[in-house]
């Protein structure tokens, strides 16, 4: 054997040794709960890096019905880092015509019939819930309650039939108005419909014009309702009409059921948003989605953005929910990395595991994540242009969220200096990011910049309404004009924190 071929071959035996333990771990992560850790690395000294190909180690897609797709921040990190890089995972559920043979659905509508609701808006949410209980195919179940101070069961958990369908619409057209609202109240009265109709796929759709004013009040106490849903495969739509309802509410229930939040200005929109809907609801390929996030050793987590999740050892767990057709999901974990020795680092191994509802089966599917340390800062990788996409993403909601707030404490020309800085600093991650993305993904970086840049755009001109601006003096003598409302309590003012609430939140998932 020639001596050079034997080098190689000695380099390689070296390389695999020092990675054997991270490959040993069972196909598909090791175990949730309790089961045992993954072995402790052996304190051996690494060999010289031998990474052909950082994307190899850096980068993994798998799956079926439910795709997922992992990537490190930084393929490459320099040893005199810090160690700190970020773990994405996205999951999207198949499109085409796997997701026509999807699992029947059970929906719940809730709706508000406060006081507020009467004339056209209780015209137009009755003709929305109409409208999409005619979306629902034949074997779905549909369940409709109404609340004010108390709830009142409109339709109990009925299958779609011919006639039964007419049915069901007759007794919501009849859905008459009460007093003041209890938004918790019709909550759970839902979910205790939900729950008598199992192994369907679940969810409600919430809608309310006004703030809870009876039963739960506070967005903790939402948000542990919502979690509730969650555990019970239970997502919530939620809807807020014209534009006095509670969006901190509103999106806290969606946020932490995995569901959507809706700003209808006009009841006349209902319609278009209860049929989308449904009609994703028809469309659903997968339920009860989990990824598990198994950090390898010395990997400390320092962040899990926007996501409620679990932790147990060295496992993070973040409920994804339910799939539609062509729905993407994200999962964005900030981690610290041991850097203090050259070659190949293990990050995480990640699985994601769901109802498959085309094959009517456990699906699970998942890979491993690894990056290379460096001895040479030089070689260090910029930021995944991906990544860099969705953690820009986080931050754009975060200055969404922001700017309500200093606009609603009447701080408007602060709120549209935070947008303005925001509106910069995106161009600017933008343009590198768009140059670095990989060609399979450029459209998808191009498009997450776009709709950020065109959400701040639109949260800064909507906060620079005329309306908003001081009126000039009036001549001298002339009698004093009525002080105008604070911007932030005028109608403008108040649709405007709405339509960013709204933006905010899908940026986050």
């Amino acid at each position: 054997m020639k001596p050079t071929r034997v080098a190689v071959l000695a380099a390689l035996g070296m390389f695999l040794s020092s990675v054997s333990v991270y490959s040993l771990t069972p196909p598909g992560g090791f175990g949730r709960g309790g089961d045992a850790p993954p072995p402790a690395v052996p304190e051996i000294a690494p060999p010289a890096p031998l990474v052909a190909d950082t994307q190899e180690i850096s980068h993994f897609t798998a799956g079926g019905n439910v795709m997922i797709e992992g990537r490190v921040g930084n393929p490459r990190l320099a040893r005199s880092s810090s160690g700190e890089t970020f773990v994405l995972v996205e999951a999207r559920g198949a499109d085409g015509a796997a997701a026509q043979t999807a699992a029947p659905a059970n929906l719940a509508l809730v709706i508000d019939r406060s006081g507020s609701m009467k004339g056209a808006r209780i015209r137009n949410a009755v003709a929305a819930a109409t409208s999409a209980v005619d979306r629902l195919d034949d074997g779905d179940v549909v369940s409709v309650v109404t609340f004010d101070t108390q709830t009142q069961v409109v339709v109990p958990p009925t299958t779609i039939a011919p006639g039964a369908r007419e049915r069901v619409n007759a007794a919501i057209r009849g859905i008459a108005l009460g007093g003041d609202t209890c938004i918790s109240c019709g909550i759970e009265e839902g979910m205790t419909l939900l729950a008598q109709t199992p192994g369907k796929v679940s969810r409600m759709i919430l809608l309310s014009d006004g703030d809870a004013n009876h039963g739960v009040r506070d967005v903790p106490g939402f948000r542990g309702i919502a979690q509730r849903a969650q555990g019970r495969g239970v997502s919530i739509t939620t809807i807020g009409v014209d534009v006095d309802f509670n969006e901190k509410i509103m999106t806290a229930i969606a946020q932490d059921s995995n569901g959507r939040h809706y700003f209808v200005e006009d009841a006349v929109g209902l319609g278009k948003v209860f049929e989308e809907e449904a009609r994703s609801l028809t469309r659903t390929v997968a339920s009860n989605a989990e990824a598990t996030l198994d950090l390898a050793p010395g990997v400390e987590l320092v962040r899990v953005f926007d996501r409620a999740f679990r932790r147990a050892g060295s496992q993070v767990v973040v409920p994804l929910g339910s799939f539609s057709g062509a729905e993407a999901k994200t999962v964005l974990l900030e981690v610290r990395v041991p850097a203090g020795r050259e070659g190949v680092t293990p990050v995480a191994s990640v699985e994601l595991g769901y109802r498959d509802l085309v094959t009517g089966s456990d699906g699970r599917c998942g890979g491993k994540l690894a990056l290379e340390v460096v001895g040479d800062a030089a070689r260090a990788s910029d930021l995944d242009a991906v990544v860099s996409g969705r953690l820009q993403r986080s931050e754009t909601a975060a200055v969404l969220k922001d700017a309500n707030s200093l606009f609603e404490q009447g701080k408007l020309d602060e709120a549209r200096r935070r947008l303005t800085a925001r509106g910069q600093a995106l161009r600017a991650v933008a343009d590198k990011a768009e140059k670095a993305a990989p060609s399979a993904r450029a459209a998808d970086v191009n498009r997450d910049f776009d709709r950020q840049l065109a959400a701040v755009d639109q949260a800064n001109q909507g906060f620079a309404a005329p309306q908003f601006a001081t009126p000039p003096p009036g001549p001298a003598g002339a009698a004093a004009a009525a002080p105008a409302a604070p911007a932030q309590d005028t109608r403008a003012g108040k649709s405007a924190v709405r339509k960013n609430a709204e933006q905010a939140l899908p940026f986050g998932f």
